[in-house]
């Protein structure tokens, strides 16, 4: 038997390895923690019931004789403790002592269906918080396995995480899949579902539409988004999906669409909070401007943007700007200037980066126009050499139709046409179509 309810906290805490601002929470301040722990003032019963919930123990555990931490779960109320705990581990981000402690739960046989759904759906969180998407199918499918037909809210949620580790596995149409299983769910049973998740559910799936560039459906699924936040009276990521809407307009040549979506979605970003989808959605203005003749703003704005990147040590948006001011310089045949910026990407972008490809194929784009072939297609081979590695088929059809048209300025007829062979084959066997090189990257 200990001495006090602020003793018996402390100790709790401590075998979670939790500090005082961790068992706070939101619902309690760290002070107010303190002096409870130092037995200084007595905690209200809605405190104790708090706090009891989140140390994984009940209210008369609290109050009286604490058992023995080491003994193995057993009882439901033993099991339903240990779940509580796991849950305040995951809040803290204490995932690898969640991860073990939920290991051992699922392995109990006396665990019954409702535990070991969110056993197995709390160790995908977990998994999917470090990175481990693979792991996180495996655990959300086994999840689903626990849930019967009528646990409608808990499916959906489930669909939703699992659209999630797909997207991020670049798995987009296994993704598409699980969020319409979701949008179905939540439409067919009329379940009384978060707004938020189904507006989460229907933003995943506008962007994994546009991954494999089904942008009419992804600006189909935006436009339901936007319409579910109207009707609610809300604002909830509108950034994003004004952002990724513009992108969709202007892959699908909306080019004044694409502007107007594109600066809502400016206006929407918080330049301190949302800095770097604020800076992206600069860049793609400026290339929106150069679809539509304004090469002048075009420049403006895409350097404007390059200062504030570079301000920010933000490398990856600096070198987007300097491929994107090469082509808008390439533009207006400033050939100087396109080949001093395209030559920084370059040298500042990752080795072997989708990013690096595309300043390669862009600085043979300008060697092209400078008439030097044969400098051209030493770029052009250097960026189908990782294209190649990401495998990515369209941008090589774009590679081998520019190489085939200096081989053409160079009279070697059989390279051109082998080239010109091989990039129509990569189209017609992958369904492409020719991409253009004014179009952003889909981040």
């Amino acid at each position: 038997m200990e001495s006090s309810v602020g003793t018996r906290i402390k100790r709790l805490r401590k075998d979670l390895g939790l500090t005082q601002g961790d068992l706070a929470g939101d619902q309690l301040s760290r002070a107010m923690l303190s002096l409870i722990e130092r037995d200084l003032t007595t905690p209200s019963l809605r405190t104790i019931e708090y706090l009891s919930y989140k140390l994984g123990v009940s209210v008369g555990d609290l109050l009286g004789e604490i058992k023995d931490a080491s003994m193995p779960l057993t009882t439901a109320d033993d099991i339903q403790k240990g779940l509580n705990i796991c849950q305040t581990l995951f809040k803290v981000k204490k995932y690898s002592e969640a991860e073990s402690r939920l290991n051992e739960l699922v392995n109990i046989k006396s665990v019954h269906f409702p535990n070991k759904w969110l056993a197995y759906k709390l160790l995908g969180r977990i998994h999917q918080k470090m990175d481990q998407h693979e792991s996180a199918l495996t655990h959300f499918k086994e999840s689903l396995s626990y849930l019967s037909s009528t646990d409608t809210n808990e499916i959906v949620e489930v669909y939703y995480y699992i659209t999630l580790s797909n997207r991020k596995l670049d798995k987009y149409k296994e993704g598409i899949v699980a969020a319409l299983k979701a949008s179905a769910l939540i439409n067919t049973y009329h379940a009384e579902v978060d707004c938020l998740l189904e507006i989460n559910i229907l933003y995943n799936l506008a962007l994994c539409y546009c991954r494999i560039k089904e942008f009419q459906k992804g600006l189909d699924v935006v436009d339901d988004a936007m319409a579910i936040m109207e009707k609610n009276d809300i604002k909830f990521s509108n950034g994003h999906f004004y952002m990724l809407k513009g992108i969709a307009e202007l892959y699908m040549r909306k080019y004044a669409a694409g502007f107007l979506s594109t600066r809502s979605a400016i206006d929407y970003f918080d330049p301190v909070v949302d800095t770097h989808r604020y800076i992206g959605s600069r860049i793609n203005l400026g290339i929106l401007l150069r679809k539509q003749n304004k090469a002048v703003q075009s420049l403006e704005e895409l350097h404007a943007c390059l200062d504030e990147a570079e301000k920010l040590n933000f490398t990856a948006h600096a070198v987007n700007n300097y491929y994107e001011l090469s082509l808008s310089y390439l533009y207006i045949d400033n050939i100087e200037l396109a080949e001093h910026y395209i030559q920084l990407g370059i040298e500042r972008s990752e080795r072997k980066s989708h990013l690096q490809a595309q300043c390669h194929y862009a600085l043979g784009k300008v060697l092209m126009k400078k008439t030097e072939h044969q400098s051209a297609i030493k770029e052009f081979n250097k960026s189908e050499s990782i294209f190649n590695t990401h495998k990515n088929d369209s941008w090589l059809a774009l590679v081998k139709s520019e190489k085939a048209i200096c081989y053409k300025s160079l009279d070697d007829h059989q390279q051109s046409f082998d080239n010109l062979l091989e990039s129509n084959r990569l189209l017609l066997s992958n369904d492409l179509k020719l991409i253009s090189t004014e179009l952003p990257i889909m981040s």
